[in-house]
């Protein structure tokens, strides 16, 4: 049986003919409810429908959990640890990595429109050719440092919750 949450209470029912059923839902003639205790620790107490619900068939009132149930304690490990890990393990690194390896190309992309402007020649189709190469330039460079401004803000969250998880005890 797979389960898609870990199930406290499970009701051993009896049909007509005698049968044994493991369901969720309570009852509907004669049976039980089984609590499991999970390997953590005690299980919460389950909820049981009022008599009258169960002959009807309505579903039984879900009881809010107590403050204790919803209140776990993150372990050693837990999804604190993991994303402090991760944060220092590789996020950060990667993300200044992006970053350097984006204003490398950036460069390296002007470098290159720069040495075609250069090419230029001395007349009325050069002057265009390098006008049009001026404006390609200027749109990298818009480009390259809309890009630059979303890595770098990235980064900055990164080590802002970085931060923020260390101060954490």
């Amino acid at each position: 049986m797979v389960l898609s949450g870990p199930a406290f209470a499970i009701n051993k029912c009896t049909g007509a003919d005698g049968k044994t059923v493991f369901q969720d839902a309570p009852c509907m003639g004669k049976g039980e409810t089984i609590t499991v205790k999970p390997a953590s620790g005690q299980a919460p107490t389950p909820v049981v429908a009022a008599p009258a619900a169960v002959a009807s068939g309505a579903a039984p009132a879900a009881a809010a959990p107590a403050p204790s149930a919803t209140a776990k304690k993150e372990g050693v490990f837990g999804e604190k640890w993991r994303r402090k890990t991760d944060l220092e393990s590789h996020l950060i690194s990667n993300a200044r990595g992006e970053l350097s390896g984006h204003l490398q190309g950036c460069q390296q992309q002007q470098a290159a429109l720069a040495a075609k402007k250069g090419a230029a020649r001395n007349n009325l189709a050069g002057a265009t050719w390098e006008a049009s190469i001026s404006a390609e330039m200027q749109a990298a460079a818009t480009s390259c440092d809309t890009k630059a401004r979303d890595i770098r803000a990235k980064l900055e969250g990164y080590e802002r919750e970085l931060r923020e998880l260390q101060a954490v005890k």
